[in-house]
């Protein structure tokens, strides 16, 4: 396995020596060693013989996502840094649309302005979140941006805030984004254990028995059947096809088993998938240790 990973490493730099930009080699940087510092250096070597503003463009938000996740891996009690290195990311991004609109820009712009909001504390956050929903739905609605990590800030962001009339929060909401969100996930860019147990937290919130489950759930489809906005429809993709919809990570459908039976299900299958992998990182091993440890609470 360490042959081969060395093997790819050095293709990989092979290749960008003979290229301008590779999006590949960045995001293999990315995702697969989660090394932001070696992607940063990258991609500023890159921007200095870019051809043209498209791939400027592709840069500046793969920058943005860099600065954003730098500011992750800083302690929870350094905020001056986390504030300074979001600020980053929001402004690489507001860089990247300058160059050239695209939905992986908005994305990234509207986490840097969510990872600013609770850096800076509630009343911040609440003041952003138009802001914030307004970039995704810009992605989403506006350019056809399908993608996980779009549903996930909507998931999150939509569990988190109050609902009407303070703002705009609906658990229902969130945990159909967050469904979308497991259904799309991207092979190769890691174990996404963050989505399996962030779905299993808001149903276990929700605590919905399995009498009601199948009653909401199907009548959800007729809202999900209706609507042509992409981010409207998935308001309701926890009934897209009803109670009898049988999720990926199970053997039963949706109308047999309640919300809390199923968080724990999810959590018993990242657990699992966390077990595939031979070598994970050391953000999914921090992750599946939280994962494990909820698991034996709430079971």
């Amino acid at each position: 396995m360490r042959k081969t990973l060395f093997i790819l490493i050095m293709l990989f730099a092979v290749l960008s020596l003979f290229a301008a930009f590779n999006p590949e080699y960045s995001d293999y940087l990315f995702y697969t060693l989660e090394d932001f510092d070696a992607d940063s250096s990258y991609l500023d070597k890159a921007y200095e013989s870019a051809k043209d503003d498209s791939e400027r463009s592709q840069i500046l938000w793969r920058q943005s996502r860099n600065s954003l996740s730098q500011g992750d891996l800083l302690d929870e009690s350094d905020k001056d840094g986390r504030f300074a290195m979001y600020e980053e990311s929001e402004k690489y991004a507001k860089a990247s649309l300058e160059a050239k609109e695209n939905p992986d820009a908005y994305h990234w712009l509207s986490s840097a302005l969510g990872r600013w909001g609770q850096t800076k504390g509630v009343l911040e956050s609440l003041s952003r979140a138009d802001e914030m929903r307004s970039y995704e739905l810009e992605a989403i609605d506006g350019m056809g941006y399908d993608h996980t990590d779009a549903w996930y800030v909507l998931g999150v962001l939509y569990n988190q805030l109050p609902g009407w009339p303070i703002s705009f929060g609906n658990d229902n909401w969130a945990i159909s984004y967050m469904r979308r969100s497991l259904d799309t996930q991207i092979p190769g860019r890691g174990l996404f254990l963050t989505l399996y147990q962030e779905l299993s937290n808001q149903l276990y919130d929700r605590n919905w028995d399995k009498g009601k489950r199948e009653k909401e759930i199907d009548k959800m489809k007729s809202s999900y059947d209706k609507s042509d906005v992409l981010s409207e429809k998935m308001k309701y993709y926890e009934g897209a096809e009803g109670s009898s919809r049988i999720p990926f990570y199970s053997s039963v459908p949706l109308s047999d088993m309640s919300d809390r039976q199923e968080a724990a299900m999810l959590l018993m299958y990242a657990d699992a998938v966390f077990k595939t992998k031979a070598d994970p990182l050391p953000s999914e091993i921090e992750k599946h240790e939280e994962i494990v440890a909820r698991l034996a609470e709430i079971t």
